[in-house]
């Protein structure tokens, strides 16, 4: 193989269980050591951790997918993983990339498998070994998809089995519970955590005392109190999430079943029944039946608050930003009230959209931030040329450039061997030298172009452009292509509303 290749070095683990998970580890080593084997140049190791190949495609995987858009695929050339189940567990997805790697001219290395599928080397596209090799990875891919099949269908009956039992089957357990061993000696089941069980009681207090869930949210964050989940993840050896808490998670432990220690389904929403239809219950429950009616009530009373999300398309989202913390502004509607006012359209407006706790006094009447958006950006830059960023797909002639230099190679062998002999032969020589080495020439000063983005005018200008749709969601994909940015300054300033414009 050309030593002069560059490679892509992959690992890919569907589960990580903790710091002695080292599978990922070795796939890496055995894809260095075959690289090095063969004289490649690593530009890149990557890690797909915790990502299913029978959910995700290669193309849709977090870390692999990076190196597959147009942007990157230009800076390598040789992609190794250490086995094929480690790349596919779906023939589709086998049959899919192979065409992709065809396309692009790229080789696929399973480096225990000893399998190498090759479409860079034009030689071989054709070749017995190549046919024989798709094969046995076709194959390959067939068999690690019936793998996985059967692991789903275990996994998916081990799991109807525990549904009416007290088991506890797999995953991270409610907050206020931990995982034991079950009193059988079978399998797990939960039992009281006194770290979740105090903040269950001290959340409780709170609630009942009249805190709002966005107020909670943010005192758990600011206590540091973690998650079930983010216990897990910093097991694991990963780091937890800065802001854990948010109105969604709050409400769910204060209003889901699995906090009085019942099986639920639908993420805790609802209980789990069993052939009588009676609830299942796994665990004691974490409040006595007078206190918890008491939390349900007080969590009723916060259903509805006076204001309402906007289900419709938000005009400002990708455009407008809070000029405190950065997020987006969000918008949102107040719900008139009085009598008087009955018929009369709700207030719509837009506000720092920051969770749980947005920053205070950050909001503005829709209508007052919309108007003057467009007034202020076509006054400026109304009678201007729009300008947009094209996509130029980059290029890579390292192909053509072997063949013109073996074809060149081969006509002088053939000079030297005597094999030309007339002068219509010698004509002819030199008439496909010249050529051949002139294309060499084109070929070496740009044998590898990558791709990059280039800016073009257009002869529009933007408010020609801005009048043709009186659409606001149209109007905001302008803006958000053109590259304009409304900030929202605190109500103490002037202006109350600054445009970024990054053309």
């Amino acid at each position: 193989m050309n030593s002069g290749l560059r490679a892509l070095v992959g690992a890919r683990v569907s589960v990580v269980q903790g710091p002695e998970k080292v599978s990922n580890f070795a796939q890496l080593e055995t894809g260095m050591r075959w690289a090095d084997a063969n004289g490649l140049s690593v530009v890149a190791m990557f890690q797909d951790l915790d990502v299913s190949a029978g959910k995700y495609t290669p193309f849709e995987r977090p870390d692999l997918g990076k190196w597959l858009t147009e942007e990157k695929l230009w800076e390598w050339d040789v992609l190794i993983f250490s086995k094929i189940d480690r790349m596919f567990r779906s023939t589709h997805d086998c049959v899919e990339f192979a065409k992709w790697c065809k396309e692009h001219r790229k080789i696929l290395v399973f480096a225990d498998d000893n399998l190498t599928l090759n479409y860079r080397d034009a030689g071989k596209l054709n070749s017995l070994d190549q046919m024989m090799t798709e094969l046995f990875i076709y194959i390959g891919s067939f068999f690690a998809q019936i793998e996985l099949n059967r692991y789903r269908s275990r996994a998916e009956d081990f799991h109807r089995v525990l549904r009416t039992t007290d088991r506890w089957a797999s995953g991270v357990p409610p907050f206020g519970f931990q995982t034991v061993d079950h009193p059988s000696g079978k399998g797990k089941t939960l039992a009281r955590d006194p770290y979740g069980y105090e903040w269950l009681y001290k959340i409780a207090e709170k609630l009942l005392a009249g805190w709002s869930w966005i107020r909670i949210a943010a005192w758990l964050n600011e206590s540091k109190v973690l998650t079930n989940m983010d216990r897990a993840m910093i097991k694991n050896g990963k780091e937890s999430k800065e802001r854990p808490w948010n109105v969604g998670t709050v409400k769910l432990i204060m209003t889901s079943w699995s906090t009085q220690g019942y099986k639920t389904t639908d993420k805790g929403k609802k209980p789990h029944l069993d052939a009588d239809g009676n609830m299942v219950r796994i665990a004691e429950p974490t409040f006595d039946d007078a206190t918890w009616e008491q939390i349900q009530q007080a969590a009723a009373k916060r259903s509805y608050n006076g204001t309402r999300r906007v289900h419709s398309e938000n005009p400002m989202l990708g455009v407008g930003s809070c000029g405190l913390c950065g997020a987006q502004l969000a918008q949102q509607i107040s719900a008139r009230r009085g009598k008087s006012t009955i018929g009369l359209p709700d207030n719509r407006y837009y506000r720092c959209g920051r969770t749980p706790l947005n920053c205070n006094g950050m909001n503005i009447s829709a209508e007052e931030a919309e108007r003057t958006l467009e007034s202020q950006f076509l006054a400026e830059h109304g009678e201007k040329l729009v300008i947009e960023k094209v996509f130029v797909p980059g290029s890579d002639n390292s192909r053509e450039l072997e063949e013109v230099t073996g074809a060149i190679a081969r006509l002088r062998a053939e000079s030297d061997a005597g094999l030309i002999e007339t002068q219509e032969d010698q004509d002819h020589y030199i008439s496909r030298l010249k050529g051949l080495t002139a294309r060499k020439r084109e070929l070496e000063k740009d044998t590898v172009r990558p791709s990059k983005w280039e800016e073009k005018k257009l002869d529009i200008t933007y408010g020609e452009a801005w009048a043709r749709s009186v659409d606001p969601i149209e109007h905001r994909e302008m803006l958000r292509k053109w590259g304009v940015r409304l900030i929202l300054q605190p109500k103490s300033s002037v202006p109350r509303v600054i445009l970024e414009f990054s053309k």
